[in-house]
């Protein structure tokens, strides 16, 4: 019987291993697009090895790709968690929710100039009865929102603002009112929460709004 003998893996494929388990201990969202760019990076080469074309030139179109898909699937999924936090908060009786909004940002290839338009998550808003605030239902309600927030906040490393907002008391002034700012460091990321008064929410309700911000531009 022939020994077998131990499979090579292209020297391209085992820096990709090498990369992606380097960043094990980092956020997936906060390095995804530097991760895409790797993997591309490697994948391209090493099929160019394996049809013996040029391994410089693919693994440059290999990143290209990986680095656009990777700033993109960050941003896609942001949009699809908001979306499913705004859909376990409106569970609460009489719970009402905005669509989710999202802003576009050029995203540039440092390589090859190229620019193409993401959508970002950018803000949501959900009305919570102020009956069902306390209950169990308004508290994981609660608990969803300012779970995505503290993620959104970690995985972009930026800050994110959580308001938390209630109609005046009776003879109260008319005008938005700051009674309390709370900040939350996650990560390298900080929630900024704001508990305000303001005559323009419905007097039976606590609105929840969780914003983000955006650049127009950024290079990857």
């Amino acid at each position: 019987m022939k020994k077998l003998s131990a499979m090579r893996l292209p020297t391209a494929l085992v820096a990709v291993v090498l990369a992606v388990n380097g960043c094990a201990n980092m956020d997936d969202k906060t390095t995804s697009a530097g991760i895409g760019a790797a993997v591309g990076c490697a994948a391209g080469a090493a099929l160019a090895k394996l049809t013996k074309n040029d391994a410089g030139t693919a693994c440059l179109a290999g990143a290209v790709v990986g680095g656009l898909i990777g700033y993109q699937r960050a941003r896609s999924s942001e949009i699809q968690e908001a979306q499913a936090a705004a859909d376990e908060a409106v569970k609460v009786s009489g719970a009402k929710a905005t669509p989710v909004q999202t802003q576009p940002v050029h995203v540039t290839d440092k390589q090859t100039g190229k620019t193409e338009t993401v959508r970002a998550f950018k803000t949501f808003s959900v009305d919570i009865p102020l009956s069902q605030v306390d209950k169990p239902e308004g508290k994981a309600a609660m608990q969803k929102l300012n779970d995505y927030a503290r993620k959104l906040a970690r995985e972009r490393e930026e800050e994110v603002e959580m308001n938390i907002v209630t109609a005046p008391g009776k003879g109260a002034r008319a005008t938005q009112v700051d009674s309390q700012v709370l900040t939350e460091e996650v990560g390298k990321g900080v929630v900024r929460r704001r508990v305000l008064s303001d005559p323009r929410v419905p007097a039976n309700v606590q609105r929840v709004t969780i914003e983000a911000s955006n650049p127009n531009r950024i290079s990857v």
